[in-house]
């Protein structure tokens, strides 16, 4: 009984996967980055019983813009489809009589499948990647550095606080897959991989904003290099992750470089008293302070004759 029934399984779906198939991703949910393409059919449909990994030779695989389609078969990567439009999937170990198949490739494949009991000795999945620039990743970096004031020769340790936002993209769609995927049955999500991607673009960042630092620029003149040190961190960034996973930041957009109160509290009381060695800023500062004050007494003076007038008139008056 067992090898008719292996017998019957192995003719039967053979003649079942000849059916070529279309394979698809209408799009990507928010948050996926990868995901398994899905095969359609409909009501009118007679690819039904086939099995659900083996996908016939000359079936079609469509590509929309911003996407990549991986084919799969036993975990190996046999193809790679990035080009809009339809692409043709080409096995030779799943041939279809309606493509350069015939009787005889249904024979092998029948004798194959009979050889394993009746099912296909084969896996095949179509994985669809998001190949789109991903934005709005937000990174916030607070860093102790030694900062060296060139104005008043200080050094002082302070905390650096930058944030902002950055993209990325897929770029290498087999490394990623192979890398980053891991299996061709569930879906990838970006919230799982952001928080391993942020930390190490944050790492990147500390290197441009410590090196910075060491070259003597001041809290007030780091404002003027978010360019530098952005391009610095994702240029570390890319370097292990293009090869590693097959990602790379595409941008990045740092919105604020700031001090804690206190630091910025200290750095302005140095530049002051910086300020009072200078004996033409400490005798221009002293006249203000003798003019602050004569104006305050003078104030004082005023307040007391106008309290004193009108005590008088109000006595009067009684």
């Amino acid at each position: 009984m067992g090898i008719i029934k292996a017998a019957s399984g192995s003719v039967g779906g053979t003649l079942a996967d000849q059916w070529l198939e279309v394979y698809s991703c209408d799009g990507f949910a928010h948050d996926v980055l990868a995901e398994r393409g899905s095969k359609k059919v409909s009501e009118r449909s007679s690819n039904v019983n086939g099995e659900e990994n083996v996908i016939s030779d000359g079936s079609i695989i469509i590509v929309h813009n911003g996407q990549c389609a991986i084919a799969v078969d036993k975990g190996k990567v046999i193809g790679c489809y990035d080009t809009p439009g339809e692409n043709i999937y080409h096995s030779d170990r799943s041939g279809s009589i309606f493509h350069k198949g015939g009787l005889r490739s249904i024979a092998k494949q029948s004798f194959e499948r009979f050889g394993y009991g009746g099912v296909a000795a084969v896996y095949q999945v179509i994985m669809y990647l998001d190949m789109k620039e991903h934005m709005g990743n937000p990174f916030t970096l607070s860093l102790p550095v030694n900062l060296k004031e060139r104005r008043t020769g200080a050094s002082i340790d302070a905390t650096i606080t930058i944030s902002g936002m950055y993209s990325f993209r897929i770029t290498d769609p087999i490394t990623f897959y192979q890398n980053v995927c891991g299996c061709s049955t569930g879906k990838v999500m970006k919230s799982e991989l952001l928080p391993q991607f942020t930390a190490e673009f944050n790492t990147a960042l500390m290197s441009a904003l410590s090196k910075r630092c060491r070259e003597g620029v001041s809290a007030y003149e780091l404002a003027a290099y978010p360019d530098d040190m952005s391009k610095a961190a994702t240029d570390n960034f890319n370097e292990k992750n293009k090869n590693l996973r097959g990602v790379e930041i595409s941008s990045v957009g740092i919105e604020s470089i700031r001090l804690t109160q206190g630091d910025k509290d200290l750095l302005q009381s140095i530049e002051y008293a910086k300020a009072l060695t200078d004996p033409n800023l400490a005798a221009a500062t002293l006249v203000g302070a003798q003019a602050q004050a004569m104006q305050d007494a003078a104030k004082s003076a005023m307040n007391l004759n106008n309290f004193t007038a009108a005590f008088m008139k109000n006595d009067q008056e009684k």
